[in-house]
């Protein structure tokens, strides 16, 4: 696959990472401010609902953090393309590649935190929402996408591991009679 192609590949899935991120963080606070409820430290209420708010709070926040770098990383790296890529020093291609690598990494903490939280009050994977059953729908979309992000950072670490490959290739001198031509 020639380079351009390659490089193009590579910031059309940059592109869509950065829309999934937003995509995910619209879902959730749309599913946070839509089934939070206000808890009041003078509430002498059921204590499952305090452990099943706080939980939906933590989880909030985790997706956050992770989306939070994952939209500013692609962004800047799409407003900031580097100006000659023949030519990109080992610090950057190094940096490309470890930065979708610690994303992919972000979003499975956040994975891994809702599992643990689930586990925490007693629920199976079966119980993974704590919420209704309609919320529970987007809950599950946006779970899914959590999943989808780790793959296109994945892909994204692949693809810039490919096009160093490609261009750090031994060529000989060639002939002065070829170069004259």
């Amino acid at each position: 696959m020639p380079t351009d192609r390659t490089t193009t590949i590579l910031h059309c899935i940059r592109l869509t990472s950065l829309i999934t991120t937003i995509v995910i963080v619209i879902g959730s606070l749309f599913l946070y401010s839509s089934n939070a409820s206000p808890l009041y430290v003078t509430d002498n209420g059921d204590s499952k609902a305090w452990m099943i708010q706080s939980i939906t709070d933590r989880r909030l926040i985790s997706t956050l953090v992770a989306a939070q770098a994952s939209i500013f990383c692609p962004l800047f790296i799409l407003l900031n393309p580097s100006g000659k890529e023949t030519e990109a020093c080992l610090i950057e291609i190094v940096c490309q590649w470890l930065m979708p690598l610690g994303l992919a990494l972000s979003w499975m903490f956040s994975i891994l935190f809702d599992l643990k939280t689930t586990h925490l009050i007693g629920g199976g994977n079966s119980q993974l929402c704590l919420l209704q059953d309609t919320g529970c729908i987007l809950f599950g979309f946006i779970y899914a996408l959590k999943y989808a992000i780790i793959f296109l950072f994945s892909l994204e670490a692949g693809l810039v591991t490919l096009i160093y490959t490609k261009k750090k290739y031994i060529q000989l001198p060639l002939d002065m009679e070829e170069q004259k031509l």
